[in-house]
């Protein structure tokens, strides 16, 4: 299931319960986010197209197309046939890295075409952020850009996933020089002739709650008040509900995506 629009989408499977909302928020006419749940409960995928460039919401789009085809089971079952054991890293969580940095290559290899052969003005790009929940205790996750992935538990809300940004990079160079925006990104899909995701996995514990979400969540609301949303509990599209109208309480300067799963 695929979404741009603010009605929720919702999935229920054997081992989570999902919803996400894509909102154009209170000032922008365009929604470039779009967000991606698969009907089985296997994947999650949120991309932010790259604001003030041409053809952000295509990028997104785009992007999240091609990923998804290389996430489904009939892929991941015959790419899992070819995994050697041995390395101390669970076969599937092998495959699914495997699949993910072949997924974002071909996204990446396709909206850079694009933009060459249309001589784009302002490259199209994306960020994306994903998350597999395959058979088993484990769950893998990725991103390229500032899309972020939070985890709620026990209460505690822990960011999985650091920014692609400029604004990270003079942090870890100790502050030297001019400050950068904290929205200038480092890697995205599309611009450049090549970028490499970001991926990581964990074991899961029954009642984590994920929250993948764009920069139009974080810019307007902290990971306090995002915390204290989360822990409010309910059921999981009330939740995302809520933490859009928080965003967009608080301005809605920009598109606000949210795709919330429990385990």
């Amino acid at each position: 299931m695929h979404s741009r629009q603010p009605t929720p989408l919702k999935i229920h499977s054997n081992q989570i319960e999902a919803a996400g909302i894509s909102d154009p928020g209170r000032v922008r006419s365009e929604n470039q986010d779009a967000i991606c749940l698969d009907d089985g409960g296997l994947f999650l995928l949120l991309a932010d197209g790259m604001g003030g460039h041409e053809r952000g919401a295509e990028a997104s789009t785009s992007a999240l197309e091609i990923i998804q085809e290389y996430l489904q089971p009939d892929v991941i079952a015959e790419e899992l046939s070819d995994i050697t054991e041995g390395s101390g890293i669970p076969a599937e969580i092998v495959c699914l890295t495997s699949l993910v940095d072949e997924a974002v290559r071909r996204a990446n290899d396709t909206l850079y075409q694009i933009n060459r052969s249309e001589n784009l003005k302002r490259y199209m790009g994306t960020t994306v952020v994903g998350m597999i929940v395959p058979d088993g205790d484990n769950v893998l996750w990725f991103h390229v850009g500032d899309s972020r992935l939070y985890r709620l538990r026990d209460s505690g809300l822990t960011r999985l996933t650091t920014d692609h940004s400029a604004h990270i990079e003079w942090e870890r160079n100790g502050r030297l020089g001019a400050e950068p925006g904290k929205n200038v990104i480092t890697r995205a899909i599309g611009p450049s002739h090549a970028v490499t995701p970001e991926t990581l996995w964990d074991t899961r514990q029954s009642g984590d709650m994920y929250l993948l979400c764009s920069d139009g969540l974080t810019d307007m609301i902290s990971d306090d008040e995002i915390a204290l949303i989360l822990n409010e509990g309910g059921d999981v599209p009330d939740i995302c509900s809520r933490l859009i109208r928080a965003a967009n309480d608080a301005g809605g300067g920009d598109n606000v995506s949210v795709v919330l799963c429990r385990v």
